[in-house]
């Protein structure tokens, strides 16, 4: 079975309001891009979303972005507002 992969690009908006975040620059910060997966002969295609790996010394956690969406989300499925993400770095941070 052939397939193409497509690579998407990482949408800057989210990429520039992840890196406005206050002391984010204290933390480990991976985007990387998500890919379009598609099965040739078929109408079958996988969507890899865009990742975000946040990680420093004592912890790391990773937020997926989809193509066409300005949300972020954490690995369970909850939506993480940028402003709720900057509270967690902040809290990560005092600890």
């Amino acid at each position: 079975m052939k397939l193409t992969i497509e690579q998407l690009d990482f949408p800057l908006c989210i990429k520039n309001k992840i890196k406005m975040i206050k002391d984010i620059s204290k933390w480990n910060v991976e985007f990387i891009s998500g890919k379009n997966i598609k099965f040739k002969k078929t109408n079958l295609a996988v969507h890899e979303p865009h990742k975000i790996i946040i990680s420093n010394n004592k912890t790391s956690f990773v937020l997926l972005n989809y193509e066409g969406d300005n949300n972020l989300y954490s690995i369970n499925s909850n939506h993480i507002s940028v402003s709720k993400l900057s509270n967690i770095i902040t809290n990560l941070k005092n600890d």
